[in-house]
């Protein structure tokens, strides 16, 4: 073997070795991100799985009783960035619920909602109706419940000129969430139907399947952060939070995320809060940016729409 040729040749194992190097990085990399064995159901036997790679933009939790698989997505001209949460809950536990900043005080005591994750050790939460600035400012509230107690009962007509219309998201203790126009029911009557948490916000995005094509049509097209909650069936949910206002993602109009929610299988959808609200945090960090910086958190608020429990949250740190 020549010199030239000798050289040649041991380039050619050099990148053959790189080559493999890599492909077991990737390998043991996607070994990492994999959940690991799960039972029929599609849960831990025991214990919990927690997977964070918010370069790749993808998070993943797995328990006993719950599975959550979010990922950051991402497309050009316009410029937007969302998150996709897919939650499943086992056998009607750990099913969305309201959860309070302060029990005691539940709509006057506020926190970022991060740190209200943190205190609770909530595994993924959205930012909810924002009904305490609305209490604050002594404005129309809607119909707003929380843990069966009620807190408002005024609300507008059905498809009122006013943003927030303030229709309603009822969650029942077992896994059920549905969607109504803001004076469809009564206070007394989602307490009869054994609502535990009921918000005003809207408009609902879906119903039955149903894309809710009039309110779609009137309300929230202004380019902005949004979030939404939608249920594909009891126990199966779709959490989504669509960044704004900032270089990488200049927002979009509810229509965006009905859309997205009706494409994910969703029967019910409701558009929350958004803006400086919306947010979306995982195992206590916040995931989405609120300025092109990305070192700020969502406003405070005085309670988070959140799924599951964990002891592994931080304790301490910023929000990311």
């Amino acid at each position: 073997m020549n010199g030239r040729v000798g050289k040649r040749f041991l380039c050619l194992i050099l990148i053959l070795l790189m080559a493999a190097g890599a492909l077991s990085f990737a390998a043991a990399e996607e070994d990492e991100a994999a959940f690991p064995p799960l039972n029929g159901q599609g849960f831990l036997d025991s214990g919990e799985f927690v997977y964070e790679n918010p370069e790749e933009g993808l998070w993943r939790y797995a328990s006993p009783t719950l599975k959550v698989e979010i990922y950051r997505r991402q497309e050009k001209k316009p410029n937007r960035v969302w998150y996709e949460a897919e939650v499943w809950c086992a056998g009607g536990s750990e099913t969305p619920h309201m959860i309070p900043n302060d029990p005691e005080k539940w709509l006057s005591s506020a926190d970022y909602p991060y740190k209200i994750c943190r205190r609770t050790g909530t595994v993924l939460a959205l930012s909810s109706d924002y009904c305490q600035t609305r209490m604050q400012q002594k404005i129309r509230v809607g119909i707003i419940i929380r843990n069966g107690r009620v807190y408002s009962e005024k609300t507008w007509p059905a498809r009122a000129s006013k943003f927030p219309n303030l229709d309603c998201l009822a969650l029942f203790p077992d896994g059920d969430l549905q969607v109504f126009d803001s004076n469809e029911r009564t206070a007394e009557e989602y307490l009869a139907a054994g609502a535990r948490d009921v918000l005003a916000f809207g408009p609902w995005l879906l119903r039955d399947g149903e894309l809710n094509e009039a309110s779609l049509n009137k309300y929230g097209k202004s380019t902005a952060p949004r979030t939404a909650i939608g249920m594909v069936e009891k126990g199966h949910y779709f959490f989504m939070m669509l960044e704004g206002r900032i270089k990488r993602s200049k927002g979009a109009g509810i229509t965006f995320l009905a859309e997205r929610l009706k494409e994910k299988g969703c029967v019910n959808g409701f558009n929350l809060d958004g803006g400086d609200t919306s947010c979306i945090v995982f195992m206590g960090h916040q995931l989405c940016r609120m300025t092109d910086a990305g070192n700020r958190s969502s406003r405070r608020t005085s309670d988070i729409l959140g799924v599951g429990t964990s002891a592994l949250l931080p304790a301490e740190g910023d929000p990311w």
